[in-house]
Formats: C-alpha cells, sequence, structure tokens
C-alpha cells in the first residue's frame, strides 16, 4: 500500500511543486518493508507564461506561448531545478538511497512541442544491487534531451 501528499502552486510565470511518498510491501519472509521518497522543483518561464492549472480535474493544462513559434515569436522558455530522493532501504532490504539534482531548461515553440534539456547530478549510497561490481555508491552526472509533440 502506499500514501502520499502533493502540493503545487502557481505564482504568475513562477511554479512550485513537491510531494512525498510511503510506500509499505508485504514480504514473504519478514514481515513489511518500508520505502520513502520525495521530490520539490520549481520552475520560472523567462517569457512571462504561467502553467495553467485545470482545477476540476486537477491537473496542469496545456502551456500555450503567448508568441509561438511561426506566429510572429519565439515561443516559450522555462528553467527549472528540481531536488528528488528515494529510499529503498529497509531492514534486510538494502536498494540504496539515491538523491538527484537536476537543472533544466524547457522550449515550448507552440502549444504542442516542447524540446527539454536537463543536467542531473545524481548520488546513489548503500545499494547492495551494485555490490558485486565492488561499488556500492555511485556519484555522476546525466544529460538529456528530450523532443516531444503531442494532440
Amino acid at each position: 500500500s502506499a500514501a502520499g501528499v502533493e502540493l503545487a502552486g502557481g505564482f504568475g510565470p513562477f511554479s512550485a511543486q513537491g510531494e512525498y511518498i510511503w510506500n509499505w510491501v508485504d514480504l514473504d519472509v519478514g514481515g513489511t518493508a518500508k520505502f520513502d521518497g520525495a521530490y520539490v522543483q520549481a520552475s520560472w518561464f523567462v517569457t512571462g507564461e504561467s502553467r495553467p492549472y485545470e482545477a476540476k480535474s486537477g491537473t496542469h493544462g496545456r502551456l500555450r506561448p503567448a508568441a509561438a513559434l511561426g506566429e510572429g515569436g519565439i515561443g516559450a522558455f522555462e528553467v527549472a531545478a528540481r531536488f528528488s530522493t528515494l529510499d529503498l532501504n529497509d531492514g534486510l532490504i538494502r536498494g540504496g538511497k539515491e538523491d538527484n539534482f537536476t537543472l533544466g531548461v524547457n522550449w515550448y515553440p507552440t502549444s504542442y512541442t516542447r524540446l527539454v534539456f536537463n543536467w542531473v547530478h545524481f548520488d546513489v549510497d548503500g545499494s547492495l544491487a551494485a555490490s558485486p561490481y565492488g561499488v556500492p555508491d555511485h556519484k555522476g552526472n546525466a544529460f538529456g534531451v528530450r523532443a516531444q509533440v503531442d494532440w
């Protein structure tokens, strides 16, 4: 079973969001294991847009750039930062604890397209999954790029 709490808010071109979740897993042997994780993130639309929120569905809606590419503008640009943590250690289970720090830039040329550029710094401690390789702790960086089209 799982339980969590999430909070999000928007303040003009700024938005912030966070969540904490607990998860209990019934084990075949040894009772119940408890894991937890959380994230907090913030973003700013450099071009002035606001993240739309649909109160009826409780979700964020489609971003509409104030001046879309091809319609006299450059689209919308958003810079974002995020911290997330996940603890998969409990009792004899040693899945490790991971912390991530992400910086990103999102470009929305139109309401239906988005390009995402992310840098993630990760830090994993105490993962027995990696122990056979002699490195239960890992630190490093990852870079990601994603193109998205939706309709």
